[in-house]
């Protein structure tokens, strides 16, 4: 146990150092973590309300009293300080201590206030930076793919559970429930509130599960992550009851020409247009529309991270990336259909982390 904690704590020692380096490359003496994700990446703490401070070789964690146990047990290489003020406070106080600081990064999408009020306690040089954080966090470590894969495993297993409970006249919202039931049981939670879509809903990318039921001959689309050590998984799956229509199959099968196409497409050095377009000329060919969101985005520590499988991200397909290929079709009034699964980029390819099968699922029609 104790060269498991070692091996993590080289981790995140090593994360941090790497952050500095990069931090000092972009001509700044220190960095100020402020998402919840960011300060659990580079210093392992799982709490929230918590800011961390990057300073050369010193990693200083600002929290509360509420997680100043956790925060021991969990960041042993971290200089913890528990707050009694604010925290924008507490950072100026840690700020000007450290005399070797004179200009300090700050997350891009810090909020304002804090940023403003961050400039009024302190002399030091305050700008926002972009990129930084997203390029080290983009490529995943054996571990992190580890977790999300367990993850994945989480979430089938939930999700075929709670389709054992299903039944004509279940609302959406129930089985939303059920499956978030199941992921609790599992000592895990979802990754992001569930999509449940019954019939013409699904034609929302988004749709929130509600009070429609579930018809003697219907279609239904379920969106559903779990998270295993903060890591989350993101699937999408498609499934009828009863009779099916001629249309709904073809969209079905077009689907996962388009899904299977931009799975194949993707190569570490290519653009992320590469597979974006695979995937759409399935799509095209069968007479469908264009679905209008990215085939695919980074996955992590957050649902959706750096970067994007779309023409507009300049970002490189690389090796150790962890993305989504979600391509779909929404036919408003008649259905939806989205196939998504968790894809690694290798060396010499790709590997599907979400199911065992090199094929695309093929469409489940269900017995109740």
């Amino acid at each position: 146990m104790t060269m498991v904690i070692d091996k993590f704590d080289k981790i995140l020692k090593d994360r941090c150092r790497s952050l500095a380096k990069a931090v000092s490359a972009k001509g700044y003496d220190a960095m100020l973590l402020t998402a919840a994700s960011n300060v659990r990446y580079f210093t392992g703490f799982s709490g929230h309300d918590s800011w961390a401070l990057v300073a050369g070789p010193r990693v200083y964690l600002v929290t509360d009293s509420r997680y100043t146990e956790q925060a021991q047990g969990e960041c042993p290489a971290c200089s913890i300080i528990c707050r009694k003020g604010s925290i924008i406070d507490e950072i100026a106080k840690i700020l000007a201590r450290c005399r070797s600081v004179e200009s300090l990064a700050v997350e891009e999408d810090i909020p304002l206030k804090a940023c403003n009020g961050l400039k009024k306690k302190t002399k030091v040089r305050i700008r926002p930076v972009s990129g930084v954080i997203e390029k080290l966090r983009m490529i995943k470590s054996e571990p992190e793919v580890e977790s999300i894969v367990k993850a994945s495993e989480i979430a089938v297993k939930a999700v075929s559970n709670a389709l054992k409970t299903i039944r004509v006249g279940m609302a959406e919202s129930e089985l939303a429930g059920r499956i978030e039931f199941e992921m609790r049981i599992l000592v895990s939670s979802a990754s992001f509130d569930t999509i449940v879509a019954f019939g013409a809903n699904g034609s929302r990318p988004h749709h929130f599960p509600g009070q429609t039921k579930l018809r003697k001959n219907d279609v239904i689309l379920i969106d559903f992550g779990a998270v295993f050590n903060g890591y989350c998984s993101d699937m999408t799956r498609c499934y009828a009851v009863g009779r099916v229509s001629t249309e709904y199959r073809k969209a079905y099968e077009a689907v996962k020409s388009a899904q299977a196409a931009g799975i194949a497409a993707i190569e570490a050095g290519l653009s992320m247009e590469v597979p974006d377009s695979a995937a759409r000329e399935q799509i095209k060919t069968a007479g469908f529309p264009q679905y209008g969101h990215g085939t695919g985005h980074g996955l992590g520590l957050d649902v959706h991270e750096f970067p994007a499988i779309t023409r507009l991200c300049k970002q490189k397909l690389e090796a150790g990336q962890v993305l989504t290929v979600e391509p779909g079709i929404y036919l408003p009034g008649q259905f939806g259909i989205r196939i998504e699964d968790d894809i690694l980029v290798t060396e010499t390819g790709c590997r599907v982390l979400t199911r065992d099968a090199d094929k695309s699922p093929e469409l489940e029609v269900l017995d109740i």
